[in-house]
């Protein structure tokens, strides 16, 4: 897959074709299987960064979930059938007190479904402990390409996103990392993501279609449903071999989401997202079913 491909999958080959390559792509690696994943947002706001897409710097927050209450909804979410479950929190790095109740969370979930974790950006002896306390998914968006990232956040670079994806892949954790899709990025960022994913050798890719919230600072691009498949498959041509799912945003491909399936995506994210309406389980379960994939 050369870059010129991948701008002709964006903007010139028929949405046919495309779909065609992505099926044969997604079957030779994936089958037709669809992994389903849910986040816990265990803590909320009282962020120190200036993301323009996010909506939580210098929010008043809540504070840290407790113990009970994350082994609690990890039990939930496994009992339901849902293949992963995720802890996240909001600001620059976790640590602290909060960090190790997370770790203890994870250790306590060991019977459940397989447990991420999504603290920002930390050392490589923190990862370490967070999959020596049995999580054994990192997620950490690089968000846009290396060239853009500057226009959306000044408060961290993205070679400091970037090192933590390289740690935690040597702390010895697989690797969820993507970005969000309309923030005002050209095709040629949305190229050059794809493309650093792939250099990362991230295990999981995860797209996020821009949703316009209170307090953010970029606004909806309203990318069509046509030009958002033509992203999905370009990111799934370009990585062929790692999982793509979709999480924020997915209600803009409107009645064309039924079609994500067959150019490439392997998971989404279903229940309460952070800070945008998600979906109900049974919604999505019916999803995949109707559409000939199964779980």
């Amino acid at each position: 897959m050369t870059r010129q491909t991948a701008h002709d999958i964006l903007s010139i080959l028929p949405l046919d074709e495309i779909e065609n390559m992505c099926s044969i792509k997604r079957s030779e690696k994936f089958g037709n299987k669809v992994e389903l994943c849910a986040i816990l947002n265990a803590k909320n706001g009282d962020c120190s960064e200036d993301c323009a897409f996010c909506a939580q710097a210098g929010s008043s927050g809540s504070p840290m979930k407790n113990l009970h209450e994350i082994i609690d909804e990890h039990r939930s979410t496994s009992d339901a059938g849902i293949h992963r479950f995720s802890m996240v929190t909001s600001g620059r790095g976790l640590d602290g007190v909060d960090f190790e109740t997370i770790c203890e969370a994870a250790s306590a979930g060991s019977g459940y479904c397989p447990v991420c974790a999504s603290l920002g950006i930390l050392s490589f002896s923190n990862l370490k402990k967070l999959h020596a306390a049995g999580v054994s998914r990192y997620h950490h968006n690089l968000e846009t390409s290396a060239s853009f990232f500057p226009s959306i956040c000044t408060t961290h670079s993205w070679e400091d996103r970037a090192m933590t994806v390289r740690r935690a892949k040597l702390a010895g954790m697989s690797v969820c990392s993507g970005g969000i899709i309309g923030i005002g990025e050209s095709d040629e960022d949305r190229v050059d993501l794809a493309f650093s994913l792939r250099e990362l050798e991230v295990d999981s890719i995860a797209l996020n279609f821009f949703v316009p919230v209170k307090g953010a600072a970029v606004k909806d691009e309203n990318l069509t449903e046509d030009k958002l498949l033509r992203i999905i498959g370009m990111f799934r041509m370009v990585n062929p071999t790692a999982e793509l799912r979709i999480c924020a945003g997915r209600h803009s491909l409107g009645e064309m989401a039924e079609k994500m399936f067959s150019f490439g995506v392997t998971g989404i994210m279903t229940g309460t997202l952070l800070t945008t309406t998600g979906s109900q389980y049974e919604d999505d379960l019916d999803l995949i079913l109707s559409t000939g994939f199964s779980v």
